[in-house]
């Protein structure tokens, strides 16, 4: 003899299926967006590395003169502004360079020696021309110290213009990467400054990093850069921490700049020169 479900156990069932259901929608939603987030954050991870590594070998294309002496027109600025968890504490370099690492190889000023300045700006900030739109990695760029006019030259007429980063109006910064939210430098100054010597200059590099670089007429010889990169969420914000991307770079011309000669040429380097050991 058949038996016909009740109306309660009809209830019953249909309550089950609707939270089985709602739990199972829930957790695809959940997966859905956990997936998603991380291939967010994957591809701005990156892009930032992109970003960074035109940074990287924007260093590594140090420009210094060799004229015989130091100019402090060609050397690498510190400012130390805190520890660069956040845009406000972020730290600002300045140096000259060559090459199309972070100007692009359609800028007009890439074959020739120009000036970059690089820090972490945020969004709001207004000691611009223009107000930042987006918190992110900044450039500011402009041409040669040594093209621009003089005072009381020529005609004798004067050019007061501050043609340096510390014009406001001039040179308006240029995003490079949005996803940096802090950014800290260090330097060791010289290659003996290095615990152990440069041949052991690996393992005790840490040890030697100072967050202050006084001498603005040279260039040092390690910079260590380290970028925050900016949580994938902030419905993840307990989940994902900020990730800290950290680059070294050794500076190919910082024993030219102590002294602003140029490296012997193969003529002299086998002792030819005259006063020197044959």
């Amino acid at each position: 003899m058949s038996r016909a479900f009740t109306t309660i156990e009809v209830l019953v069932a249909t309550l089950l299926l609707a939270v089985v259901t709602a739990l199972s929608a829930l957790t695809f939603q959940a997966v859905s967006r956990g997936w998603q987030v991380s291939a967010d954050y994957m591809d701005k991870m990156q892009r930032t590395d992109y970003a960074l590594n035109q940074v990287v070998s924007g260093l590594r294309s140090m420009y210094y003169p060799h004229d015989g002496k130091q100019d402090d027109r060609y050397g690498f600025v510190l400012e130390n502004n805190g520890e660069g968890d956040n845009p406000r504490n972020s730290d600002v370099i300045t140096w000259s360079k060559t090459g199309p690492a972070i100007v692009g190889t359609k800028n007009a000023i890439a074959d020739t020696v120009h000036r970059v300045q690089v820090m972490v700006l945020e969004e709001g900030n207004s000691d611009y021309q223009e107000e930042i739109q987006k918190t992110g990695l900044y450039a500011r760029l402009c041409g040669d110290a040594a093209l621009k006019p003089k005072t009381g030259e020529g005609d004798g007429s004067t050019d007061d213009t501050d043609y340096t980063f510390a014009n406001a109006d001039l040179y308006q910064p240029v995003l490079i990467a949005d996803g940096v939210v802090g950014f800290n430098c260090r330097v060791v100054k010289k290659a003996e400054d290095i615990k152990g010597g440069a041949a052991n200059s690996g393992e005790n590099d840490i040890k030697t990093f100072e967050d202050e670089f006084a001498e603005s007429n040279s260039v040092p010889y390690k910079v260590e850069l380290t970028f925050q990169i900016e949580k994938a969420d902030e419905e993840f914000r307990s989940r994902t921490q900020r990730a800290p991307m950290v680059r070294i770079i050794r500076i190919p011309i910082h024993e030219q700049s102590l002294d602003g000669v140029a490296p012997p040429s193969d003529a002299k380097k086998g002792g030819n020169k005259k006063g020197g050991k044959k």
